[in-house]
């Protein structure tokens, strides 16, 4: 379980509630929950850098949102249209990098509450409380970063870890695992700070799995001590360690811990131009606006219901369940959105024991604590757990300082037709949601695949680094999604079965491509093999 998190959560609530209590503001306190509740829900990532850039896009959706609900006319057409639009923003927002579900959900989420909060603080305030909360838990969660001079040096460590694992399964039957485990460990690497020095082991270990060769004990021993250098922080020991360079892999590996990574640029951060385009051709895909109206459909239907049963007395309950349950996730997979059905559905039953017992203050306060740190607490058990720990307390936040007039039960009832309303518009009868949602993972890393082929063959090694972390990671998100679609309900994981073993021949064909650069660079001819291998790329694209 987690005990440090779930401390640190009270610490963070705790501290919010004794500054609401001794100024008498209760009202903002509520507004400060919220934006603890939301920012713990996506501070569990393994890196201080990816942590704070998922504090800073939920909590600039969360403000969008609120400025937006403060502009919007308090008419049932107007709720109901904005809430569609901005739906459908989040739904498209959320294909374009890891970070940028967080933005789309916290988008619709705050301009419910904005729409349906009720709350008596105006709303610029509300954006600067619900700020105050997000600082609160990124204080909390980052102080350590300040003392952390060697800040993503486990990841570093993990990718010589997972490269020496590599070398020494290659011929054994776990050696296609280890490939996974590498894959894996270079993907988290990237979220931190780069490690050339690491990274280029990770390529060198990946082209002498492709040439199948036996590595010896002295170049696994060396990416042994590497990574325990780069987790104490001192690469100085093994900056210049000699080993054999017999095979082009083995060739590569030794450039590794030469003074080669000084060629290459320490940052790979494509140039605007190249990010538009790319997020451009990602937003016009058919999976990125099916996604986008559908949810931008469910909000619009949750916010009309909400509207109509309520009058002016609205309810953040409904539309908050739907956006919660709907996040705006690409490739959500079935068991998570399961997960969140459930987590949110109790997550409700929970805040209405709370208001039953206390309608308002310092008690629903105390409530909302509690259930938010024992969501954090058993959040390594099972996802649900924390999703029922959020959403209790997301809830409970707009009561904290106003007595809500409408009935707990009935508050209950409004998250089970959100429920409903997510699963059987957003689910059953949405037709898309019986095919793979981003089946088109393969074909992009098949084109990022040609690239860096092209790259290989002709470039010059400092211009390769783009394309190819371009084709590692497109072509592990695309296995990584077929594996996830595999836990589907039928149709969607017989799709996924067939194409993962494309996605899975795609990464060896990459493999090979980094086997064919160290090949060139020790001198050799590989216009033959170039060959081969764009031609079963190109089969590849055709499945």
């Amino acid at each position: 379980m987690a005990w440090g998190p779930a401390i640190r959560t009270l610490t963070v609530v705790a501290a919010i509630l004794l500054a609401g209590a001794v100024f008498g503001a209760l009202d903002v306190v509520g507004i400060a929950y919220l934006g603890a509740a939301c920012a713990v829900a996506f501070v569990q990532t393994q890196t201080y850098r990816a942590v704070l850039t998922a504090l800073v896009f939920q909590a600039v959706g969360a403000v969008v949102g609120l400025g937006i609900a403060a502009l919007t006319p308090d008419t049932p057409v107007a709720l109901v249209l904005t809430a569609t639009v901005v739906a459908g923003v989040s739904g498209a927002i959320g294909s374009l990098s890891p970070a940028a579900p967080g933005f789309g959900m916290m988008l619709s989420i705050g301009l419910a509450f904005g729409q349906f909060g009720q709350s008596p603080v105006p709303w610029w305030a509300q954006c600067s409380w619900y700020l105050a909360g997000t600082v609160a838990v990124g204080a909390v969660w980052l102080w350590p970063w300040l003392f952390d001079s060697g800040a993503g040096s486990k990841e570093a460590a993990a990718v010589f870890d997972a490269a020496a694992d590599l070398c020494e399964a290659i011929g054994g039957p776990d050696m296609a695992v280890a490939r996974a485990r590498l894959a894996a460990a270079w993907a988290t690497a990237q979220a931190g700070r780069r490690n050339i020095r690491a990274e280029l082991a990770g390529f060198a270990a990946a082209a002498l799995f492709a040439e199948g060769t036996e590595v010896p004990a002295a170049a696994v021993a060396a990416l042994r001590r590497a990574a325990e250098d780069a987790r104490s922080g001192d690469v100085r020991t093994t900056e210049f360690v000699e080993l054999p360079a017999t095979t082009p892999g083995l060739s590569a590996l030794a450039d590794a811990f030469s003074d080669a990574p000084k060629r290459f640029p320490g940052s790979a951060n494509l140039p605007f131009a190249d990010r538009a385009a790319a997020a451009s051709r990602s937003l016009r895909s058919r999976e990125v606006l099916d996604a986008s109206v559908r949810l931008g459909v469910s909000m619009g239907v949750a916010t009309a219901v909400s509207s109509a049963l309520h009058g002016a007395a609205h309810s953040f309950w409904l539309p908050l369940t739907v956006a919660v349950i709907m996040r705006p996730e690409y490739a959500s997979i079935f068991v998570r959105t399961v997960n969140r059905v459930a987590g949110t559905v109790v997550g409700a039953v929970c805040a209405a024991a709370i208001l039953l017992v206390a309608p308002a203050g310092v008690g629903v306060a105390i409530g909302a604590a509690c259930a938010l740190a024992v969501g954090v607490l058993l959040a390594p058990k099972l996802y649900a757990l924390s999703v029922i720990g959020v959403t209790a307390a997301a809830l409970l936040a707009s009561s904290i300082g106003t007595v809500d007039v409408v009935l707990p039960l009935v508050r209950l009832f409004d998250t089970s037709l959100g429920a409903l309303i997510a699963i059987v518009i957003g689910y059953a009868l949405w037709p898309s949601a019986r095919r793979m949602s981003d089946a088109g993972r393969l074909r992009r890393a098949a084109d990022a695949a040609d690239a860096y082929l092209s790259a290989a063959v002709g470039g010059s090694r400092p211009a390769l680094q783009l394309p190819r972390d371009d084709a590692y990671r497109s072509a592990h998100l695309a296995r990584q999604s077929a594996e996830r679609a595999s836990a589907e309900p039928p149709p969607v994981n017989r799709v996924a079965l067939e194409q993962l073993p494309y996605t899975i021949r795609l990464e060896q064909l990459i493999d090979e491509i980094t086997r064919l650069v160290a090949t060139v660079d020790a001198g050799g001819d590989v216009g033959a093999e170039a060959q081969r291998i764009g031609e079963q790329i190109e089969e590849i694209r055709g499945h």
